[in-house]
Protein backbone atom coordinates (compact mmCIF):
# COMPACT_ATOMS: atom_id res chain seq x y z
CA UNK A 1 0.00 0.00 0.00
CA UNK A 2 1.00 3.60 -0.63
CA UNK A 3 -0.77 6.72 0.58
CA UNK A 4 -2.13 8.21 -2.64
CA UNK A 5 -4.08 11.38 -2.00
CA UNK A 6 -6.25 13.49 0.24
CA UNK A 7 -9.55 14.90 -1.09
CA UNK A 8 -10.65 18.45 -0.28
CA UNK A 9 -14.12 19.45 -1.43
CA UNK A 10 -14.32 23.09 -2.52
CA UNK A 11 -17.25 25.23 -3.65
CA UNK A 12 -15.36 26.94 -6.48
CA UNK A 13 -12.35 25.33 -8.13
CA UNK A 14 -10.83 28.55 -9.50
CA UNK A 15 -10.92 30.20 -6.08
CA UNK A 16 -9.36 27.13 -4.45
CA UNK A 17 -6.59 27.06 -7.06
CA UNK A 18 -5.83 30.72 -6.31
CA UNK A 19 -5.80 30.11 -2.55
CA UNK A 20 -3.38 27.17 -2.72
CA UNK A 21 -1.21 29.05 -5.23
CA UNK A 22 -1.01 31.87 -2.66
CA UNK A 23 0.27 29.25 -0.17
CA UNK A 24 3.17 28.56 -2.53
CA UNK A 25 1.95 25.39 -4.24
CA UNK A 26 1.99 24.56 -7.92
CA UNK A 27 -1.64 23.61 -8.63
CA UNK A 28 -2.27 21.53 -11.75
CA UNK A 29 -5.71 21.32 -13.30
CA UNK A 30 -6.57 17.62 -13.36
CA UNK A 31 -9.57 17.72 -15.66
CA UNK A 32 -13.10 16.38 -15.57
CA UNK A 33 -14.74 13.18 -14.33
CA UNK A 34 -18.51 12.88 -14.42
CA UNK A 35 -20.18 15.54 -12.30
CA UNK A 36 -16.92 16.86 -10.84
CA UNK A 37 -13.72 18.59 -11.87
CA UNK A 38 -10.45 18.74 -9.97
CA UNK A 39 -6.99 20.18 -9.54
CA UNK A 40 -3.93 18.48 -8.03
CA UNK A 41 -1.08 19.51 -5.74
CA UNK A 42 1.50 16.81 -6.44
CA UNK A 43 4.49 15.85 -4.28
CA UNK A 44 7.74 14.10 -5.16
CA UNK A 45 6.62 10.74 -3.72
CA UNK A 46 3.57 10.82 -6.07
CA UNK A 47 1.13 11.57 -3.31
CA UNK A 48 -1.06 14.63 -3.73
CA UNK A 49 -3.84 16.87 -2.49
CA UNK A 50 -6.94 16.81 -4.68
CA UNK A 51 -9.14 19.90 -4.88
CA UNK A 52 -12.55 18.61 -5.95
CA UNK A 53 -15.54 20.69 -7.05
CA UNK A 54 -18.92 20.02 -8.60
CA UNK A 55 -19.32 21.25 -12.16
CA UNK A 56 -21.57 24.33 -12.37
CA UNK A 57 -24.61 22.35 -13.62
CA UNK A 58 -24.64 20.14 -10.56
CA UNK A 59 -24.74 23.07 -8.17
CA UNK A 60 -28.14 24.22 -9.46
CA UNK A 61 -31.08 24.28 -7.01
CA UNK A 62 -32.71 21.05 -8.26
CA UNK A 63 -29.51 19.06 -7.83
CA UNK A 64 -28.94 20.65 -4.43
CA UNK A 65 -32.44 19.61 -3.32
CA UNK A 66 -31.92 16.04 -4.61
CA UNK A 67 -28.61 15.83 -2.77
CA UNK A 68 -30.02 17.21 0.48
CA UNK A 69 -32.97 14.81 0.32
CA UNK A 70 -30.51 11.97 -0.03
CA UNK A 71 -32.11 10.54 -3.19
CA UNK A 72 -28.82 9.68 -4.90
CA UNK A 73 -27.33 8.38 -1.67
CA UNK A 74 -30.38 6.16 -1.11
CA UNK A 75 -30.03 4.66 -4.58
CA UNK A 76 -26.35 3.91 -3.98
CA UNK A 77 -27.08 2.39 -0.58
CA UNK A 78 -29.61 0.01 -2.14
CA UNK A 79 -27.03 -1.20 -4.63
CA UNK A 80 -24.23 -1.48 -2.07
CA UNK A 81 -22.19 0.75 -4.35
CA UNK A 82 -19.08 2.72 -3.54
CA UNK A 83 -21.02 5.79 -4.66
CA UNK A 84 -22.79 5.88 -1.29
CA UNK A 85 -19.38 6.78 0.15
CA UNK A 86 -18.31 9.13 -2.64
CA UNK A 87 -21.55 11.14 -2.63
CA UNK A 88 -20.75 12.12 0.95
CA UNK A 89 -17.78 14.06 -0.43
CA UNK A 90 -19.94 16.60 -2.24
CA UNK A 91 -22.97 16.71 0.09
CA UNK A 92 -21.38 18.37 3.10
CA UNK A 93 -19.28 21.38 3.99
CA UNK A 94 -16.13 22.37 2.15
CA UNK A 95 -12.85 21.04 3.50
CA UNK A 96 -11.11 17.66 3.82
CA UNK A 97 -13.55 14.82 3.14
CA UNK A 98 -11.58 11.60 2.59
CA UNK A 99 -8.33 10.02 1.50
CA UNK A 100 -7.24 7.26 -0.86
CA UNK A 101 -4.59 4.56 -0.54
CA UNK A 102 -3.04 3.03 -3.66
CA UNK A 103 -2.83 -0.77 -3.96
CA UNK A 104 -1.55 -3.12 -6.65
CA UNK A 105 -4.34 -5.70 -6.27
CA UNK A 106 -7.65 -4.15 -5.25
CA UNK A 107 -9.71 -7.34 -5.24
CA UNK A 108 -7.18 -9.26 -3.14
CA UNK A 109 -7.03 -6.41 -0.61
CA UNK A 110 -10.82 -6.22 -0.40
CA UNK A 111 -11.00 -9.99 0.08
CA UNK A 112 -8.62 -9.71 3.05
CA UNK A 113 -10.76 -6.90 4.47
CA UNK A 114 -13.88 -9.01 4.01
CA UNK A 115 -12.24 -11.92 5.82
CA UNK A 116 -11.44 -9.45 8.60
CA UNK A 117 -15.15 -8.79 9.10
CA UNK A 118 -15.66 -5.61 7.06
CA UNK A 119 -18.71 -4.96 4.85
CA UNK A 120 -17.34 -4.43 1.38
CA UNK A 121 -18.95 -2.03 -1.10
CA UNK A 122 -19.13 -2.85 -4.79
CA UNK A 123 -16.05 -1.47 -6.56
CA UNK A 124 -16.36 0.98 -9.44
CA UNK A 125 -14.22 2.01 -12.42
CA UNK A 126 -13.54 5.71 -12.98
CA UNK A 127 -11.98 7.85 -15.68
CA UNK A 128 -10.80 11.44 -15.93
CA UNK A 129 -10.21 13.45 -19.07
CA UNK A 130 -7.11 15.56 -18.53
CA UNK A 131 -6.88 19.10 -19.88
CA UNK A 132 -4.72 17.79 -22.73
CA UNK A 133 -7.45 15.32 -23.75
CA UNK A 134 -5.69 12.22 -22.42
CA UNK A 135 -7.90 9.77 -20.51
CA UNK A 136 -6.69 8.19 -17.26
CA UNK A 137 -8.53 5.28 -15.61
CA UNK A 138 -8.55 3.56 -12.23
CA UNK A 139 -10.63 1.31 -9.96
CA UNK A 140 -11.93 2.39 -6.54
CA UNK A 141 -13.09 0.10 -3.75
CA UNK A 142 -13.71 0.27 -0.04
CA UNK A 143 -16.12 0.07 2.87
CA UNK A 144 -18.75 2.35 4.42
CA UNK A 145 -16.63 2.87 7.54
CA UNK A 146 -14.98 6.28 7.16
CA UNK A 147 -12.14 5.34 9.49
CA UNK A 148 -10.63 3.45 6.57
CA UNK A 149 -9.62 5.11 3.29
CA UNK A 150 -10.87 4.45 -0.21
CA UNK A 151 -8.65 1.96 -2.07
CA UNK A 152 -7.37 2.82 -5.54
CA UNK A 153 -5.79 0.66 -8.23
CA UNK A 154 -4.53 2.29 -11.42
CA UNK A 155 -5.53 0.95 -14.84
CA UNK A 156 -3.50 3.43 -16.87
CA UNK A 157 0.04 4.29 -15.77
CA UNK A 158 0.44 6.14 -12.47
CA UNK A 159 2.58 8.79 -14.22
CA UNK A 160 -0.39 9.69 -16.41
CA UNK A 161 -2.65 10.27 -13.42
CA UNK A 162 0.01 11.87 -11.16
CA UNK A 163 2.70 13.53 -13.32
CA UNK A 164 5.87 14.13 -11.31
CA UNK A 165 6.85 17.02 -13.58
CA UNK A 166 4.27 19.10 -11.68
CA UNK A 167 5.77 18.33 -8.24
CA UNK A 168 7.77 21.58 -8.01
CA UNK A 169 6.46 24.25 -5.62
CA UNK A 170 7.43 27.85 -4.88
CA UNK A 171 7.30 27.11 -1.13
CA UNK A 172 9.79 24.23 -1.76
CA UNK A 173 7.41 21.60 -0.37
CA UNK A 174 8.80 18.28 -1.56
CA UNK A 175 7.41 15.03 -0.12
CA UNK A 176 4.31 14.34 1.92
CA UNK A 177 5.74 12.97 5.17
CA UNK A 178 2.84 12.58 7.63
CA UNK A 179 -0.96 12.64 7.71
CA UNK A 180 -2.54 13.15 11.14
CA UNK A 181 -6.25 12.58 11.72
CA UNK A 182 -8.00 14.36 14.61
CA UNK A 183 -10.87 12.15 15.78
CA UNK A 184 -12.95 11.75 18.91
CA UNK A 185 -12.27 8.00 18.77
CA UNK A 186 -8.62 8.25 17.77
CA UNK A 187 -7.67 5.05 19.60
CA UNK A 188 -10.29 2.99 17.76
CA UNK A 189 -9.29 4.53 14.45
CA UNK A 190 -5.61 3.79 15.06
CA UNK A 191 -6.34 0.16 15.95
CA UNK A 192 -8.39 -0.26 12.78
CA UNK A 193 -5.72 1.40 10.63
CA UNK A 194 -3.01 -0.80 12.17
CA UNK A 195 -5.04 -3.92 11.44
CA UNK A 196 -6.10 -3.18 7.87
CA UNK A 197 -3.57 -0.71 6.43
CA UNK A 198 -0.14 -1.72 7.64
CA UNK A 199 2.18 -2.89 10.36
CA UNK A 200 3.70 -0.94 13.24
CA UNK A 201 7.39 -0.40 12.72
CA UNK A 202 10.40 1.16 14.37
CA UNK A 203 11.16 2.15 17.93
CA UNK A 204 8.32 4.69 17.98
CA UNK A 205 5.72 2.12 16.94
CA UNK A 206 4.88 4.19 13.86
CA UNK A 207 2.12 3.28 11.46
CA UNK A 208 3.40 3.64 7.91
CA UNK A 209 1.40 3.44 4.69
CA UNK A 210 4.16 3.17 2.13
CA UNK A 211 6.52 6.05 2.91
CA UNK A 212 3.91 8.22 4.65
CA UNK A 213 3.44 8.18 8.43
CA UNK A 214 -0.17 7.94 9.65
CA UNK A 215 -0.97 9.23 13.13
CA UNK A 216 -4.05 10.03 15.20
CA UNK A 217 -4.82 12.76 17.73
CA UNK A 218 -7.79 13.92 19.76
CA UNK A 219 -10.24 16.28 18.08
CA UNK A 220 -8.98 19.31 20.04
CA UNK A 221 -5.95 19.82 17.74
CA UNK A 222 -6.06 22.57 15.12
CA UNK A 223 -7.84 21.21 12.07
CA UNK A 224 -9.38 17.78 11.77
CA UNK A 225 -6.62 16.78 9.39
CA UNK A 226 -2.96 17.85 9.47
CA UNK A 227 -0.28 17.32 6.83
CA UNK A 228 3.48 17.53 7.31
CA UNK A 229 5.38 18.20 4.09
CA UNK A 230 9.17 18.00 3.97
CA UNK A 231 11.06 21.00 2.58
CA UNK A 232 14.74 22.08 2.59
CA UNK A 233 14.31 24.86 5.19
CA UNK A 234 15.45 24.73 8.82
CA UNK A 235 12.30 25.93 10.61
CA UNK A 236 8.80 24.48 10.80
CA UNK A 237 6.37 26.71 8.89
CA UNK A 238 2.61 26.62 9.54
CA UNK A 239 0.64 27.65 6.46
CA UNK A 240 -2.57 29.69 6.60
CA UNK A 241 -5.33 27.21 7.52
CA UNK A 242 -7.97 29.61 6.20
CA UNK A 243 -6.60 29.48 2.67
CA UNK A 244 -6.24 25.69 3.00
CA UNK A 245 -9.99 25.14 3.63
CA UNK A 246 -9.53 23.87 7.17
CA UNK A 247 -6.58 21.64 6.32
CA UNK A 248 -3.62 22.21 8.64
CA UNK A 249 -0.37 22.13 6.61
CA UNK A 250 3.12 22.33 8.07
CA UNK A 251 6.37 22.54 6.12
CA UNK A 252 8.92 20.59 8.15
CA UNK A 253 12.72 20.37 7.67
CA UNK A 254 13.56 17.46 5.39
CA UNK A 255 16.46 16.34 7.59
CA UNK A 256 14.53 16.33 10.88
Amino acid sequence: MQFDHLVIFVADLDSAINDFTDLGFNVTRGGSHGLTENALIIFANQSYIELLALKPFYTNPLMAIANRLGILHWQSERKGSLYCRLLRWVNGDVGPVDCCVRVTDLEATLERWKEGGLDILNSETFARERTDGEIVRWHLGGVKNHRLPILLQDITALDQRVPLADAVHANQGAELREVQFALADSGVARDMASRFLGAKSGADNLLMVGDVKISFAEQSVQGKLCLSIAYPGKQVKQLDIGKAYGLSIKLVPALS
